[in-house]
C-alpha cells in the first residue's frame, strides 16, 4: 500500500491530491481499505489519465457530472482507486458537502506519512464521532442533497458497526419519501450489501421504524395493514415475516450449530455467489426471499369453512417478487433464484412433518428443485423457526421438522458425492419399443427411469422397460392420447 501511495504522491506535482473518505476514516481506526479516494484541485480526468498510464490500469467514468473516475488495479492489496475534482472552492468547502463526519476526513497525499498530524476535519467532532463509530451528518441538507445516504449510513452500520445519533435518525425519519428520487440500481446495491451482512436484522429493525425500510419496499407497509387477527403473531403478517428473516440469519450465520454433519459441504454452497449479481450474495438472497416469502397473502386471502386460507399466494407471491426485483434492478440471475424459492416455499411443510420422509419423496424434491435444494431447505426451516415461541405450533412438532430438514441435507449430499447413476436405456431404444416419435414425453419417460434406479427399484433393461410401459400408460391417460 505504501508504495502505491508513494507512486501517487510522485505523480501528483502540479496537483493539489487529498485522500478522503473511507480510506482515511480505516486507516485512523487501523483497518485495511481496498480502496482509495482522491479529490483533486483541477482536471480530475487528465489527472486519472496519467495515474491509469503509471500503474498500467484500466480507466473508467463513474460520473461524467461530477468528473469522477475510476482505475482498477489489477494483483495490489488496493483495488481501485477513485478520483473526483474538488466540488467546492476548496478542500474544507468539499468536505462541507459530503454525507457523515466520518467520511469527511481528508488529508494532502504529500503528509501520508504523519497524516495524523495534518487531518483535514468538517468539524471538531468529527474524530469523537470516528471514535465513538458515530454517525452524524456533516449538514442538516446532506440527506437532501443525496437521499442514498440515508441507506449508505444503515449498510455502515451493518458491515462496520456503526450507530445513527439520535439527531441523524430524526433527519431520516424526515426524508424517507426522498428515497424514491434514487436511481434504483444504486438503492439496489446498498439494499443488497445490507442483507449480505451478518447483522441484517438488527440493521432493519431500525430501518424499519425510521419508515424507509417501508419507504423502500412497500409491500411491508402493505403486510404490516393486513389484518392481525388472521395470523399467529401479535404482530400480524410483517411480525411473522420479520421473525422468519431473523431466523434465516441465524440458521445461515451458524450452520456448525444447526447442521454439524454437514455444515463445510454447506457453507461452500452459501459462499458460492457467483450467479448473482454485483453486491448480491447467496446468503443475502435467502434473507430477501424470507422476508417477502409471503407477500401475497393479504390479496389472496379467502374465508372457507369458517377458516382463512391464502390459496396460490406462493405462485402470486413469486409474480410480484419478479417485479419487486426487476423495478430495484436486480438481474436475471438474482430473480430465478429469488422467485423459484418464493413458488416453492411450501413444499416441504407437509414433507418433514412428523420427521417422515421417505426415499422416494426426497429423491424426488432433490430432482425438482436441482441446485436450489438447500436454499429452499433454509427458507422453509426459517419460515418454521419463526413460530418457536408461540404455542401454536409445540416445540416436539417443530423439532421433528428440523430433524427431518438435517436428514433430507444428509441425503442430499450421499447423493450428491455419490457414483452417477449408470444409464441402462436411451431415448431410442423407448422409441423403437414402443413406437413413438422424438419429443416432451420421452424425456419425461427416461426420467421416470432413472427415478427408479436411484430409488434402487431397477437394475436392468427389463425392469426399465416395464417402469417405462407404465408410466406411459399414465402419461396417455393424462393427456388422452
Amino acid at each position: 500500500m505504501n508504495e502505491i501511495i508513494k507512486k501517487i504522491n510522485d505523480l501528483s506535482q502540479g496537483y493539489d491530491v487529498y485522500v478522503v473518505g473511507g480510506f482515511v476514516r480505516e486507516l485512523l481506526l487501523k483497518r485495511q481499505n481496498a480502496d482509495i479516494d482522491l479529490v483533486v484541485n483541477k482536471d480530475s480526468l487528465k489527472y486519472s489519465k496519467k495515474l491509469a498510464m503509471a500503474f498500467k490500469a484500466k480507466l473508467i467514468t463513474l460520473d461524467k457530472a461530477t468528473e469522477t473516475y475510476r482505475i482498477i488495479l489489477h494483483d495490489n492489496d488496493i483495488k481501485d482507486i477513485d478520483v473526483s475534482s474538488i466540488c467546492s472552492g476548496s478542500i474544507e468547502e468539499d468536505l462541507q458537502s459530503r454525507d457523515f463526519t466520518v467520511n469527511a476526513i481528508a488529508f494532502n497525499i504529500k503528509d501520508f506519512n504523519n497524516f495524523k498530524q495534518h487531518v483535514i476535519l468538517p468539524t471538531n467532532n468529527a474524530l469523537k464521532d470516528l471514535t465513538t463509530k458515530m454517525l452524524n451528518t456533516v449538514s442538516s441538507k446532506s440527506f437532501k442533497m443525496d437521499p442514498l445516504r440515508m441507506l449508505r449510513g444503515f449498510r455502515f452500520m451493518a458491515e462496520q458497526g456503526f450507530n445513527f445519533s439520535q439527531t441523524s435518525l430524526k433527519q431520516v425519519k424526515n426524508n424517507t419519501k426522498l428515497i424514491s428520487k434514487v436511481a434504483k440500481e444504486r438503492v439496489k446495491n446498498e439494499l443488497s450489501r445490507i442483507f449480505a451482512s451478518k447483522n441484517a436484522s438488527k440493521v432493519l429493525k431500525i430501518m424499519d421504524k425510521t419508515g424507509l425500510l417501508s419507504a423502500i419496499l412497500p409491500e411491508c407497509a402493505t403486510m404490516k395493514k393486513a389484518a392481525k387477527k388472521h395470523y399467529y403473531h401479535k404482530g400480524g403478517l410483517f411480525e411473522h415475516s420479520f421473525r422468519a428473516f431473523e431466523s434465516s440469519e441465524n440458521i445461515l450465520n451458524n450452520l456448525k450449530k444447526y447442521f454439524p454433519k454437514n455444515y463445510t459441504d454447506m457453507q461452500k454452497h452459501f459462499e458460492d455467489n457467483s450467479s448473482f449479481s454485483e453486491h448480491v450474495t447467496r446468503k443475502g438472497l435467502i434473507k430477501f426471499v424470507v422476508l417477502l416469502h409471503d407477500n401475497a397473502k393479504p390479496e389472496t386471502a379467502s374465508f372457507e369453512n369458517s377458516k382463512m386460507h391464502f390459496f396460490g399466494h406462493e405462485d402470486k407471491g413469486s409474480q410480484k417478487m419478479k417485479k419487486i426485483m426487476s423495478d430495484l434492478k436486480f438481474s436475471k440471475k438474482d430473480i430465478e433464484f429469488s422467485t423459484f424459492l418464493i413458488r416453492h416455499h411450501m413444499r416441504l411443510s407437509t414433507l418433514t412433518r412428523n420427521n417422515i420422509v421417505t426415499k422416494k419423496a426426497s429423491l424426488k424434491l432433490f430432482r425438482d428443485m436441482g441446485d436450489f435444494t438447500l436454499d429452499l431447505l433454509i427458507v422453509s426451516m426459517s419460515d418454521w423457526h419463526s413460530y418457536k415461541n408461540l404455542k401454536v405450533f409445540s416445540k416436539r412438532e417443530l423439532s421433528l421438522q428440523e430433524q427431518s430438514v438435517r436428514k433430507l441435507v444428509q441425503a442430499y449430499y450421499d447423493l450428491k458425492h455419490s457414483k452417477p447413476v449408470k444409464k441402462i436405456i436411451d431415448g431410442s431404444i423407448i422409441m423403437k419399443k414402443f413406437s413413438l416419435k422424438p419429443g416432451p414425453i420421452i424425456g419425461e419417460l427416461l426420467e421416470s427411469v432413472l427415478a427408479a434406479q436411484e430409488e434402487g427399484k431397477v437394475s436392468n433393461l427389463k425392469e426399465a422397460l416395464k417402469v417405462v410401459s407404465l408410466k406411459l400408460t399414465q402419461i396417455k391417460k393424462k393427456y388422452k392420447i
